[in-house]
């Protein structure tokens, strides 16, 4: 066995979730070996859908122009739509969120953009921090034991080498069928599938039938085959997904069996797809019972797996290495306590249950929808010239299905209960899974308000409380900027603080102060706050702690939520 140095934190599994966890960490200085046990990088686009929270996210980190570039364009992204066959026109569509809605609530846009395409923007961001992170291809973990002050790992290189890596914390973004989380002795709750599916991926110009028409997904209804076609880029690169009997394996489904079923959901009879691959998965969901032990966290598809109805996999997993990391690095910087990654669970298994238990709600609606077009008889007459009338009320129960497309709440709004916030007793404001009610409560991400700088530049509040502390103050900041300044140097944190004014003072805006850039007074609106409030911001973007008015000792209101949400003290 060869003992290596010890780095702070093993990341197992190169997909997208480990790999933002690397990329943040490496940003924040810690030393990481990802470990992948994959020999090459995967071409496959599997999950394609970035929703509008993880934008922000990718904003921050430099990789959100590149990744639009990489996805569906927004002129080929902004619909839903039931079709016969691909060449056929949609007997039903469901339109995307409008512009001027999205607006209200993010700066960012969904993204409909394959996986292997993110992951490549990853990839090329971590380069950037080679000295602090290692990605180490054909490694698989084949051991997990817990040692004084940290974790070791055996793991096993593809020619069979065997190497123990001993390590402060070990991330586990193995996916569902990684052996990491087994290791470890955590359980997962795990649904009975709904369901067998084939995604079958190729490439083909089908331009000539789509026309242009915007639909990131085409749901297909004829006699010959019913499933759903994914658009990777508009293009080229498709998967269409198909249910498979329960006697079927993918081995049934040779490349000249594909070729037909593509052949008919596109419906040019002579279309020669390229099949490129093949991939069986079930509909289910599941959920571990823990996502820590000890110096191991579980993230993503590891921690928890739903179906993609909502497209809240991928997503999941982003936002939980997100709040996952800066808690590990400031644990291992000695800033806070052991405690805060207590947090991490606390935080993020719940929003996991929640979107486990929504998207199998979406995949039973789907499926009964579906069922709506199984018989023979149905699918011709859907078909059919006389079908008209008949195609007009099936497109008029789609709108049971909104929620699945519609889902503005269910991304921005949940909001965090733990020991790393200090709750302000106001009453709560519930988003439902369509309706996002903006809030700027403790444990809400912190929302979206236009504003505008000295510069004259107009800029989001996401901008300004991603990535780094925050305090957001209603006007004057003056008595907060001495109160963040004494309690962030007193336990080595950077501040940033912010005056936002409903419109700019006489004397003008001072450099990184801003007013509302819509309706003055908007962002207090929004956020709560009388004149004099602040609100302090996490580096994940959520809020620890809001005053809607100045209290008597700013100084001392700041300094004691650091502590509690560093775990020094107990809650006021």
């Amino acid at each position: 066995m060869l003992e290596t140095n010890i780095p702070d934190v093993v990341v197992v599994g190169a997909g997208p979730v480990g790999l933002c966890t690397a990329l943040q960490l490496g940003r924040a200085g810690v030393k990481i070996r990802v470990l992948e046990r994959r020999t090459a990088m995967s071409d496959q686009p599997r999950a394609h859908v970035v929703n509008a929270r993880t934008m922000e996210l990718f904003r921050a980190w430099g990789i959100a122009n590149g990744v639009r570039e990489d996805g569906l364009p927004t002129a080929l992204s902004s619909s839903f739509g039931w079709v016969t066959d691909m060449s056929k026109d949609e007997f039903g569509r469901l339109d995307y969120i409008d512009e001027t809605t999205a607006e209200i609530y993010s700066p960012e846009r969904l993204v409909s953009v394959a996986q292997d395409r993110v992951e490549t923007r990853l990839l090329e961001a971590l380069r950037a921090y080679g000295g602090q992170v290692s990605l180490e291809l054909g490694r698989t973990v084949v051991g997990f034991r817990l040692v004084a002050g940290g974790a070791e790992l055996d793991v096993r290189d593809h020619d069979g080498r065997e190497e123990t890596i001993t390590t402060r914390y070990v991330v586990g973004a193995d996916g569902a069928s990684g052996q990491l989380r087994t290791m470890a002795g955590i359980d997962i709750q795990r649904s009975l599938p709904l369901a067998r599916r084939l995604n079958i991926y190729f490439h083909a110009d089908l331009t000539p039938v789509t026309r242009m028409r915007p639909n990131i997904l085409w749901f297909v209804n004829n006699v010959q085959t019913q499933g759903i076609m994914i658009a990777m880029d508009g293009h080229t690169r498709w998967v269409y997904s198909v249910a498979m009997s329960d006697r079927e394996t993918a081995e049934d489904y040779d490349s000249e069996r594909c070729r037909a079923l593509v052949r008919a959901a596109v419906g040019i009879p002579d279309l020669k797809p390229n099949i490129r691959s093949t991939m069986p998965w079930k509909v289910d969901m599941a959920v571990a019972d823990r996502f820590r032990a000890g110096p191991l966290f579980l993230v993503g598809d590891a921690a928890h797996r739903f179906p993609p109805d909502g497209g809240f996999g991928m997503n999941s997993g982003i936002q939980d290495a997100h709040n996952l990391a800066w808690k590990l690095d400031l644990v291992l910087r000695g800033l806070a306590e052991d405690s805060l990654l207590d947090t991490y669970e606390a935080e993020r298994r719940p929003v996991a249950v929640f979107n486990a238990e929504q998207c199998m709600i979406n995949a039973k609606r789907q499926q009964e929808a579906s069922a709506q077009f199984a018989a023979p008889e149905v699918l011709a007459l859907l078909a059919a010239p006389e079908g008209e009338q008949f195609r007009i009320q099936m497109a008029a129960g789609l709108g049971e299905l909104r929620e699945e497309f519609h889902s503005l709440g269910q991304q921005f709004g949940h909001v965090y209960r733990s020991a790393a916030l200090v709750d302000d007793g106001s009453p709560r404001r519930d988003s439902t899974i369509t309706e996002y009610r903006r809030t700027a409560r403790p444990g809400a991400r912190a929302p979206h308000a236009r504003v505008q700088g000295a510069d004259g530049r107009v800029i989001s509040t996401i901008e300004l409380t991603t990535g780094g502390w925050t305090l957001l103050t209603a006007g004057d900041a003056g008595p907060w900027t001495a109160a963040a300044r004494a309690g962030g140097d007193k336990r080595q944190l950077s501040i940033r603080v912010h005056a936002i004014w409903p419109e700019p003072p006489v004397s003008g805006l001072n450099f990184g102060d801003f007013a509302d850039a819509t309706d003055p007074g908007n962002w207090r609106e929004v956020y709560e706050l009388t004149t004099g409030g602040a609100v302090l911001v996490r580096p994940d973007g959520h809020v620890a702690a809001r005053w809607v008015s100045r209290p008597q000792d700013p100084d001392q209101a700041v300094a004691d939520v650091l502590d509690i949400v560093l775990g020094r003290r107990s809650h006021i």
